[in-house]
């Protein structure tokens, strides 16, 4: 299998599986949870750059991550909505263009135990995948939405909106992620939940992301 028919079926497709309270009176007292902030589930990651994996533009942020790692297998982001994007962008790259040597340290890298990382890696298993992108094939990564964010657990589900090559069409397909192990991790799903991508008439509710100039 192809990196290009690889990335439409799990960025595009999104499936990811190659074939995924209290009150206070704020007397000086301690913090209870109507003390924190409300999380910020629109701004952008700040200092925003792109940098490139196997031929896809993604973002990345210096306060929000990742932190660590090189090439494909990057780690380490923000315990904020803004981590969770980035994680969900760069992880379901990741796990698309990762060669037949790398991908089972990304596997467990980037994805929570479950039902849907044991599928995807039987799945990723029977397949090989080499080589970077082409630029007719690559997705544009344009905006995201943080439909969901949960403090306990910690979990977030994010929308994340894209174009593929030099097709104008938008996509958005959903990304459901977990705080595990100070990091982000993406909870792929199984066949069975039958996750797909979706067509957008515009980017109305979704965050911009700037892309490099």
């Amino acid at each position: 299998m192809t990196v290009s028919r690889t990335l439409r079926i799990t960025v595009a497709a999104a499936t990811v599986l190659v074939l995924a309270a209290c009150g206070s009176d704020n007397d000086g007292g301690p913090a209870t949870e109507a003390d924190t902030p409300a999380p910020d589930l629109h701004s952008a990651p700040a200092e925003l750059t792109w940098r490139e994996i196997a031929g896809v533009s993604v973002p990345t942020s210096r306060v929000d991550g990742p932190a660590t790692g090189t090439s494909v297998n990057r780690s380490g982001y923000s315990q904020t909505p803004q981590g969770a994007v980035l994680a969900a962008i760069i992880g379901q790259t990741a796990l698309a263009v990762a060669d037949d040597r790398t991908w089972p340290e990304v596997v467990n890298t980037v994805t929570a135990p479950g039902p849907g990382r044991d599928e995807f890696a039987a799945a990723r298993a029977a397949v090989t995948v080499s080589g970077s992108v082409p630029t007719d094939a690559a997705p544009r990564f344009v905006g995201f939405e943080v439909t969901d964010y949960s403090s306990e657990p910690l979990s977030a589900a994010v929308s994340v909106a894209q174009t593929i090559g030099s097709d104008d069409q938008l996509y958005a397909y959903p990304v459901a992620l977990q705080w595990i192990s100070d990091d982000w991790r993406i909870v792929l799903p199984t066949t069975e939940e039958n996750i797909d991508a979706v067509e957008l008439d515009s980017l109305d509710g979704y965050t911009v992301l700037e892309q490099n100039s």
